[in-house]
């Protein structure tokens, strides 16, 4: 294993047992630059304040059936926690000690942590909220390209993976695509302002403001239509036209 994490100006290999990190007696005695030995002995010493399981791991050769990322030797292996790595230095209370603690309970034993927060698996993290936007679906009849949307939009924060690309896909382009906002309509007519724009085409019937939401109206489904959108964990709908709305348009403004 080639993952190497400095402690100390030490390159220490990162080691990971049933899904946490650890350390070795040896570990702890490099980058607290001891002589080799002290930590076996300090934890020798108060092993019966030890909690198996919890502050230590004892691993044996033979075992078959843990999940790790380091080899075992032959004698068995004794492995510390973070909780275990703690306790075995409160007796080392010089400076290079503190520093030491710091560097390696921020820089290995939290990283792990972050890691597994903000990096879940893309695969797992799609299909969950897939199948949570199919249960929604069926069981309240929203329309499935709002749940998707917002199925997408969680899968984003869990993974830290963009899906901007398959967002445009929502809803699938079964008829003409309306691609146009009252911004991009305004400037292919001359520089109008949105807010204009906005009042002509409800002047003409086409949508309507609800609880401060442009909503489009059945007449203007022929024009436009309104498609899903996630931004900020806020997730609605908005009002996006046709081309022949800027012809329509080019005449009444």
């Amino acid at each position: 294993m080639n993952n190497l994490i400095t402690i100390n100006n030490q390159n220490l290999q990162v080691k990971e047992y049933k899904g946490q990190r650890v350390v070795t007696f040896k570990d702890v005695d490099k980058v607290h630059e001891r002589v080799e030995g002290t930590a076996k002995r300090n934890f020798n010493e108060n092993r019966n304040k030890f909690i198996e399981g919890i502050d230590y791991f004892e691993i044996k050769n033979s075992s078959k059936d843990e999940i790790r990322t380091f080899e075992i030797p032959n004698r068995g292996i004794i492995v510390l926690t973070a909780s275990g790595y703690l306790m075995l230095v409160k007796s080392l209370n010089d400076e290079l000690a503190w520093k030491v603690q710091r560097e390696l309970v921020n820089n290995y034993f939290t990283m792990q942590k972050l890691k597994k927060k903000y990096h879940k698996p893309i695969d797992k993290a799609i299909k969950q909220h897939f199948n949570i936007a199919e249960t929604m679906i069926q069981a309240t009849g929203i329309k499935p390209e709002l749940v998707y949307a917002v199925a997408i939009g969680e899968a984003e924060k869990e993974t830290g993976y963009s899906y901007d690309e398959y967002k445009k896909l929502l809803p699938s382009a079964t008829h003409e695509i309306a691609s146009f906002n009252p911004t991009q309509i305004g400037e292919k007519i001359g520089g109008i302002k949105p807010n204009f724009i906005n009042k002509a085409l409800e002047n003409l019937g086409l949508q309507e403001k609800k609880e401060r939401v442009w909503r489009i109206t059945e007449k203007g489904k022929q024009y436009g239509e309104e498609k899903p959108y996630s931004r900020n964990g806020h997730t609605d709908y908005r009002v996006l036209w046709h081309e022949k709305v800027v012809e329509l348009l080019s005449e009444v403004v």
